[in-house]
């Protein structure tokens, strides 16, 4: 009897058990009815759950206590679903979480909604940074956001490309952004693909920027690259082919037309002159044996340009992934220059445990560049730019002689000038770039309850650089580069960083709370080993090695590094997800500073109303948005030399003692043990306005930047010495503008259409700098001047008035000489003294544009789609140091067209060119606006036509999109500007000056035009 009880009690429990849990059973699927494995299914605010299986199906165990439970269904790259428990089995589709990106922002360290942003931010989507075939995420930008400046430096492959967000507002420490690429901080984003990217976000203010603190005062470029999505693998191939050439070239003259010059500026210089003094003049028989090459054309080609990507993005289960490779390779428009670049990528994430998420992201890069002279006279240190020297060569000389062989100098070079064969230059030029580089980061986040996470990321970033560069000897008599010499630089970088931080957010009621507190220590180190070896009898590749040289050898080796420590935090409040506000504290401590000035602390806060949420409005039914903010904030620049609160020393300094030459040390660099922060103070206001379910957008920001206690090398007297000038805190810039974008979109039928315009205003003054700072140096002098009331980089010339007509004309002005001839250029008398001297120099205008904008236009009909780009920039000038060159008759060099046609020969003739002449050059060179021109353009930069194949040919092949296209950048150019091109305006000599020597034209690499032909293929 007793048994029997015992079993009926067992039964009775275990009916109870059975009872009190229920079990769920369920199918989970995407969109297209596949079955998602590895989604978790679980019970709202517990840990109980489990997972799909290889067919998305899932039984999932409900304790009684959980009878009315929510349950949640997620996967990674879809939307999550919250749901009750009804008729069984249950079928739940996870729709695929496109809209992601679209509604969140990453702004630093966290993401916010993209409706409560309350900073000035752009962001750029993958698809716009791909339209264009350039190599560079930096390069892509521009135009795509109001208030970023983007110029390449020149146009030869692999280049440098700078990079302004609202204006200018440092004189010598750097005025480029911080890009951070998945959370790690770098300076340099030459190593990436466009298209591993997934959007692109510029903190253009300090309440959006302030989180990165002292290397935030020139904007914040943050970069999401892609990850995986779908539990199907998604497989990308995109393919590109282009044929590139110049965009324009300078017309100059023919070799009759040179002729006629040269005998014209010799009859001039021969008047009231006899014997030995006479300038000879080239006679007919003489000029039958003359060439007519055209030496610019002759180092131009028709270059390739070619790119190529492959990835493979999903998930599965608890892991996304995402891998692709990409092959860059661009051939430059002038000979000898190229740029080859392979990348590869992996970023995998992992959801280890139900509060656990890991992952890395590591970007693997190799480039190789073959480098030319592409800018500056040689004083850089690039043996001066082949466009120039093709632009001095006279056409009466040959590029080869009767043997093939190039022709230096000539045997008349009295008469057709000594410059060095450019094409000879270009082929025997031999100076090879090779980077190697890793970056990316381990990361780790733990959701420690509901609304509390910790993130912990460790970036690595490792570089190698090798370059070799040999000078041959060669020309006429062996004039150039004599003896040869080779130079090896190889240098290695490495940068670590670890960041860690944990945010939190907590929403009661009406109230919401978000918190954001971390730490970041950065570590940088750089090694540089240099060598040279010279004279080498045979100078053939194979056998010019360090040790073959039979001349002085020479080799050094250096390290230097710095180190960031930073603390940081962010508190956020909402009240009805109406009023929002926000407020930022950074403290930094750098070691590029001095024991007493190492801690930086920056600030920024923000609000923000949502007016459309106000009952006032929520009838105004053609209203989407009214979003209404402003910031203020100060953020701060540490990018000077590593060390610059001591004095550095060097052993390049000779002594003699007695008849022998002693090597000692000195100090080359002077230190300064107070030199601190550069510090930006900036304020921002702007209005955000949606209409019409956002078919109109527009956005308008006001900005006011301050900069100030100016990190500059200030200029000290000779007397003090050869060593470099210290680094001090010298001056305040002003930076102001207003940011405009509007996009209109619509939809008519299998018809649609997007406009997006954006444009900004600068206007860039310095407030207070002692003493004034030269810059723009051409040879021993300088052509602009940063000074207080003026702009940075500001031009510093003689006004040109005109050209003196007649005698009385000269008699009548203030005195510039007792040579003055009519046909020589007139100088305004600036002060009035009756004397055209030093002091008639004038600010007389700015390399920095009042306005820059761009016009995006994008068409879809059915499967055909068709986009247009244009970007321009105005109200900048362009000193041409080239014109200033080849129409300033120093030396026999040719001459362009426009100064043959419309030169001064007689009274009336012109009052825009002066007459030939040698003997007037000291005059007519002068630095002035004769040389000023007007730098504006507009360019269309990119016109792009698709088609899309049709979905029955896809399905039929396996193919989920095909896209076929052509497009053309660079197409066309509307400019006043003479030179080649009226971007490229940096130069090789003035690279230690930065923006002081902007828009200085030497004979610059122009940017190409080029044809392209594409395929994106996805299965």
């Amino acid at each position: 009897m007793k048994k029997y009880c015992l079993l009926l009690l067992i039964t009775i429990a275990l009916t109870n058990v059975a009872y009190a849990q229920r079990l769920v059973r369920g199918k989970v699927s995407d969109g297209t009815g596949a079955s998602l494995p590895g989604a978790n299914v679980y019970i709202k605010g517990t840990s109980l759950g489990t997972s799909t299986d290889a067919e998305g199906r899932f039984a999932l165990q409900i304790p009684a206590e959980y009878n009315n439970a929510i349950i949640i269904v997620s996967l990674i790259g879809y939307k999550t679903q919250e749901l009750t428990a009804g008729d069984q089995p249950l079928e739940i589709v996870l729709l695929e979480d496109t809209e992601v990106l679209e509604e969140i922002v990453v702004t630093g360290y966290s993401a916010e909604q993209r409706e409560k942003v309350m900073g000035a931010v752009s962001t750029v989507q993958s698809a716009a940074l791909n339209k264009l075939p350039v190599p560079t995420l930096d390069m892509a930008l521009q135009g795509r956001a109001a208030g970023v400046v983007v110029t390449q430096n020149t146009g030869a492959p692999g280049e440098g490309v700078s990079v302004r967000v609202r204006g200018v507002g440092s004189i010598n420490s750097g005025n480029y952004p911080l890009y951070v690429i998945d959370g790690i901080p770098t300076l340099d984003i030459s190593a990436f693909s466009l298209q591993d990217v997934e959007s692109l976000t510029i903190l253009k203010d300090a309440s959006a920027a302030a989180l990165y603190g002292s290397r935030a005062a020139n904007g914040v470029v943050v970069i999401t690259t892609k990850t995986g999505r779908g539990s199907r693998p998604t497989v990308q191939i995109n393919t590109q082919f282009g044929v590139q050439s110049p965009t324009r070239l300078i017309d100059m003259t023919n070799t009759a037309d040179y002729v006629t010059l040269y005998n014209e500026a010799a009859a001039n210089d021969n008047v009231g002159k006899t014997g030995i003094f006479l300038r000879p003049l080239i006679t007919e028989s003489m000029a039958q044996n003359f060439d007519d090459a055209d030496h610019v054309d002759a180092i131009m080609r028709d270059a390739i340009l070619q790119t190529h990507s492959f990835s493979i993005a999903g998930s599965e289960g608890k892991t996304s992934y995402a891998l692709s490779a990409s092959y860059f390779n661009q051939e430059g428009i002038i000979k000898s220059s190229d740029y080859e670049r392979v990348t590869a990528r992996i970023n995998l994430e992992s959801d280890v445990k139900e509060w656990l998420t890991a992952g890395v992201n590591f970007n693997l890069s190799k480039s190789t560049t073959n480098l030319i002279p592409s800018s500056g006279d040689g004083a850089g240190g690039n043996g001066g730019s082949v466009v120039r020297y093709a632009f001095f060569r006279t056409p009466a000389i040959s590029v080869y002689d009767g043997a093939g062989d190039f022709v230096d100098r000539p045997a008349l070079f009295q008469f057709l000038g000594d410059g060095y064969n450019p094409v000879g230059m270009l082929a025997y030029n031999n100076n090879k770039r090779i980077n190697d580089r890793l970056f990316g980061k381990l990361y780790f986040k733990l959701n420690l309850m509901e609304g509390l996470s910790f993130v912990s990321n460790i970036g690595l970033d490792v570089s190698t650089q090798n370059q070799r560069r040999f000078d041959r000897n060669w020309g006429t008599l062996n004039r150039i580069n004599n003896p040869n010499r080779l130079t090896v630089i190889d240098s290695d970088f490495q940068g670590l960083t670890f960041s860690n931080f944990a945010t939190y957010e907590k929403s009661a009621g009406e109230h919401t709370l978000n918190f954001l507190l971390g730490t970041e220590a950065i570590k940088n180190q750089t090694y540089v080993f240099n060598a040279t070896d010279n004279n080498f009898p045979d100078q053939e590749n194979s056998l010019v090695y360090l040790g073959n040289g039979q001349g002085i050898k020479t080799n050094s080796e250096g390290r230097v590094g710095n180190a960031l420590l930073s603390f940081f935090g962010k508190a956020g409040y909402e009240f009805k997800e109406r009023y929002l506000v926000s407020a930022t504290l950074r403290k930094d401590g750098s070691s590029r500073f001095g024991p007493d000035n190492r801690w930086g602390t920056f600030y920024a806060g923000s609000l923000g109303w949502r007016m459309e949420q106000e009952n006032f409005l929520t009838d105004v039914s053609w209203l989407s948005k009214l979003f209404v903010r402003a910031g203020y904030g100060s953020i701060g620049n540490q990018e000077i030399a590593d060390y610059a609160y001591v004095d550095k020393v060097g052993n390049t300094y000779y002594y003699p003692y007695g008849n022998a030459v002693a090597v000692g040390y000195a100090i080359n660099q002077l230190g300064n043990s107070k030199v601190k922060w550069e510090t930006s103070n900036q304020l921002n206001a702007g209005v955000d306005v949606e209409i019409a379910n956002g078919a109109f957008a527009f956005s308008i920001d006001y900005f006011n930047k301050v900069t100030s206690d100016l990190l500059v090398n200030q200029p000290i007297a000779s007397s003090a010495g050869t060593a470099a000038p210290a680094i001090i805190n010298n001056g305040t810039v002003l930076n102001r503008g207003i940011e405009l974008s509007v996009t209109h979109t619509k939809n008519i039928r299998d018809f649609n259409y997007t406009v997006t315009l954006n444009g900004a205003t600068l206007y860039n003054e310095v407030l207070e700098v002692n003493p004034v700072i030269p810059g723009g140096a051409i040879g021993s002098d300088n052509i602009t001047l940063v000074e207080k009331g003026y702009p940075i980089g500001s031009f510093y010339l003689y006004e040109m008035q005109g050209i003196f007509q007649d005698a009385a004309d000269i008699f009548t002005h203030a005195n510039q000489g007792s040579d003055i001839e009519p046909g020589d250029v007139k100088y305004k008398d600036q002060d009035g003294d009756g004397y055209i001297t030093g002091k008639d120099r004038a600010h007389l205008g700015s390399p920095i544009p009042d306005f820059t904008a761009a016009l995006n236009v994008s068409l879809a009909y059915k499967n055909w789609d068709m986009s247009m780009f244009f970007q321009g920039a105005y109200g900048q000038e362009i000193f041409s140091v080239l014109n200033r060159d080849i129409e300033g008759f120093y030396r026999p060099f040719n001459v362009t067209q426009r100064y043959f046609d419309n030169r001064w020969t007689g009274a009336g003739t012109s009052n825009q060119h002066p007459r030939a002449s040698w003997d007037a050059s000291g005059n007519n060179t002068r630095y002035s606006t004769r040389f000023l021109e007007d730098g504006s353009y507009t360019r269309l930069k990119n016109l792009q036509i698709g088609y899309k194949l049709p979905a029955g040919i896809l399905e039929r092949y396996g193919f989920s999109a095909v896209r076929i296209y052509v497009s053309g950048t660079n197409l066309l150019t509307f400019t006043k500007y003479q030179g080649m091109d009226p971007e490229m305006t940096v130069s090789d000599n003035a690279l230690g000056q930065g923006d002081r020597a902007a828009g200085m034209d030497w004979g610059t690499y122009p940017s190409a035009r080029s044809f392209n032909m594409g395929l994106n293929l996805t299965f």
